[in-house]
């Protein structure tokens, strides 16, 4: 007589077990996302800031219903791009102030993470900064602002915001970026490359006190082949600079992919640029088209769009309901190595 054998409750939470192992190993990865949001400003008129469009009076109707949704959008976006488990450090731009930050953090699905913020006030004229959350799982040591010394004639822009801290082991330098646009005939162009220059300068100091592992995440308003970026961070190798230290994770993504789409074409404004130190941390399966995040609900779905590209949340003076014009870039680094 023949038995058919079953699986006995042992052998089926193993296999459970087993399933999970996927997930637990990405858990013990640390996910950095960068994110352009996009106008992400609080709707009451500020008195410094020219954000007079973005109230609710003024010509954009920046309501408090439509603000709510952007919000509430941006932190669904961070929550599925760390792909089963929540990102370490989320770096962004194009944020006002503090109550954005605070309410991102706090008023949003967020919150169960007690993610909190650092942000220092630049004198962009736009009213504008960058920022860094951060969870539990990333310590910050130090942190600061870079300002780029402007002429007379240079309009002012962002600070560059410099933060170093443990993501569990692993010391790491961090610098958030937003150059200057390309508005009025890229005429900010030398001032982008200056800014590039000033980081690459502070990255210099802190390598001859020992430090290794530097991250630049930012909307650089260049491509990574762009001389500015190439010449301002020093990514190339030639006779002066044989073995590069930075790495642009973006350079391969020529006519490729993009996180932001202009003119039927897409930019890689939206980079990561590493320390080679530090590309053992990096996951190996990282593949680039995996680093520009752009699930079904971040797209739109114009049938007239060649390229995949982002439902911003306005084109033109016109509302439509999206999270930003770009779409954020992650970073997976594992932590199974000490410094």
């Amino acid at each position: 007589m023949k038995y058919k054998s079953t699986p006995s409750k042992r052998t089926k939470q193993l296999a459970m077990i087993l399933s999970l192992i996927p997930n637990m190993v990405l858990a013990q990865q640390g996910v950095i996302v960068f994110h352009n949001c996009e106008n992400f400003f609080y709707p009451t008129k500020d008195t410094i800031a020219l954000d007079d469009d973005f109230t609710a009076e003024g010509k954009k109707r920046w309501t408090f219903s439509r603000y709510n949704t952007k919000k509430n959008l941006l932190a669904k976006t961070y929550i599925a791009a760390g792909k089963g488990t929540m990102p370490a450090i989320i770096g962004l731009c194009e944020i006002e102030n503090d109550k954005v930050l605070y309410d991102l953090c706090k008023d949003t699905p967020l919150r169960k993470e007690n993610y909190k913020y650092i942000h220092y006030s630049s004198e962009d004229v736009r009213g504008i900064d960058v920022a860094l959350l951060y969870n539990e799982q990333f310590s910050p040591i130090s942190h600061s602002k870079l300002v780029v010394e402007i002429s007379e004639d240079e309009e002012k822009t962002r600070d560059v915001l410099y933060v170093q801290g443990m993501l569990k082991d692993l010391k790491l330098n961090i610098y958030v970026i937003h150059a200057p646009s390309r508005r009025e005939h890229n005429i900010k162009k030398a001032l982008r490359t200056k800014i590039f220059s000033m980081v690459y300068h502070h990255i210099e100091e802190l390598r001859a006190k020992g430090e290794e592992n530097f991250i630049i995440m930012g909307d650089l308003n260049d491509e990574p082949w762009d001389t500015s970026v190439k010449d301002g961070f020093n990514t190339m190798a030639h006779r002066n600079n044989p073995d590069p230290l930075l790495v642009n994770l973006m350079q391969n993504n020529k006519n490729k992919r993009g996180a932001y789409v202009y003119n039927g074409q897409y930019c890689n404004f939206d980079q990561f640029i590493v320390s080679k130190p530090l590309l053992k941390h990096i996951e190996t399966d990282n593949k680039d088209e995996e680093m520009i995040f752009r699930p079904q609900f971040l797209v739109d779905n114009n049938r007239n769009n060649r390229l995949i590209q982002p439902l911003s949340t306005y084109k033109g003076m016109s509302y439509q309901g999206g999270a930003s014009d770009h779409f954020p870039i992650r970073l997976f680094l594992k932590n199974n190595s000490k410094k």
